[in-house]
């Protein structure tokens, strides 16, 4: 696959945008977000956005930055870097009028953080999958591109005021705005080759996303390849020469990324993290975790909450 491959798949981008939500977020709150069968976009309209996806590290995002979460991925975020309460957002949205829903995490009052929300449908008609392939956030910064500001305003305005042809618009807006993001993400040779992989190998991708959305589940090679539709040999050899591990190795890996974000955000027990994540044993699952980590799981969780607990 090469540049003209790329450009002829972003231009036949097909984006069909099933629910937009505003959320208003305070400090000390942290939203959680659980996996959904849909691609979420969160743009930050104003504050910075403490972003966790997968138990990978938190990123701070600015105002203007765009990011595209997975589907099936598992995310939080908040307002500051130290939150000391978690909400669930289904939990906090309710219909604001005219097909636009409201997460307030901020005692309807405006928020530290105010978010403009996509929920994507994947594989849509003409899209050949390209965003479901994706299964690493992209957050790309686009404070400095004056059509995603006014692409967005333009969507706001457009949804608080429907009529016939809106979700024809507002799909045809927030592609202006996922194309700017990807076109920034190509640009580092490094995400360009994850991407071309996905792209390269989409039945592999049926089984990034079950992983992910299931890390706790009982999977060995023989269940993988039955979800990718390859035989046993075939699917180990694609997966590898794709992703760069075997595929127990990205089960393995997905399982403790959860388990970080676990260990960060609950206060569940490390014996149980490591039974709700896939692991037999406490001793086996110390002995993976400090492996990636460096550090054993109460000791992370111990320097995880001191971090927070520092001034932001």
């Amino acid at each position: 696959m090469n540049d003209s491959d790329l450009d002829q798949l972003l231009s036949t981008l097909d984006v069909a945008v099933e629910a937009t939500t505003i959320c208003e977020i305070e400090r000390g709150v942290r939203v959680v977000v659980e996996p959904s069968g849909t691609i979420e976009v969160h743009y930050v309209l104003d504050g910075t956005m403490h972003l966790t996806v997968s138990g990978s590290p938190p990123l701070a995002c600015r105002a203007g930055s765009l990011v595209i979460v997975p589907s099936g991925a598992p995310h939080s975020f908040a307002a500051d870097i130290n939150p000391d309460r978690d909400l669930r957002g289904a939990d906090r949205c309710s219909a604001a009028g005219d097909g636009l829903q409201l997460c307030d995490a901020a005692h309807g009052r405006p928020g530290d953080l105010r978010l403009f929300c996509g929920f994507i449908a994947p594989s849509t008609s003409r899209s050949v999958g390209l965003l479901d392939r994706v299964i690493a956030p992209i957050v790309m910064d686009l404070s400095d591109a004056p059509i995603v500001r006014q692409a967005f305003a333009a969507m706001l305005n457009e949804i608080e005021s429907p009529r016939l042809g809106t979700r024809a618009v507002v799909g045809t807006l927030m592609k202006i705005c996922l194309v700017k993001a990807i076109q920034g993400h190509l640009s580092t040779p490094e995400s360009r080759k994850l991407l071309l992989a996905c792209l390269r190998a989409p039945h592999l991708q049926k089984v990034v996303a079950e992983v992910r959305a299931k890390p706790g589940a009982a999977y060995d090679l023989e269940t993988l390849a039955d979800i990718s539709g390859m035989s046993r040999s075939a699917f180990a050899r694609e997966f590898v020469k794709n992703y760069g591990m075997t595929p127990m190795r990205f089960v393995t890996i997905t399982r403790l990324h959860r388990a970080a974000e676990l260990l960060r955000c609950t206060a569940m027990p490390v014996k149980t993290v490591a039974g709700v994540v896939g692991f037999a044993s406490r001793s086996h699952f110390s002995r993976a975790f400090r492996a990636v980590y460096g550090i054993d799981p109460l000791n992370f969780r111990t320097a995880t909450e001191l971090l927070l607990s520092l001034p932001c």
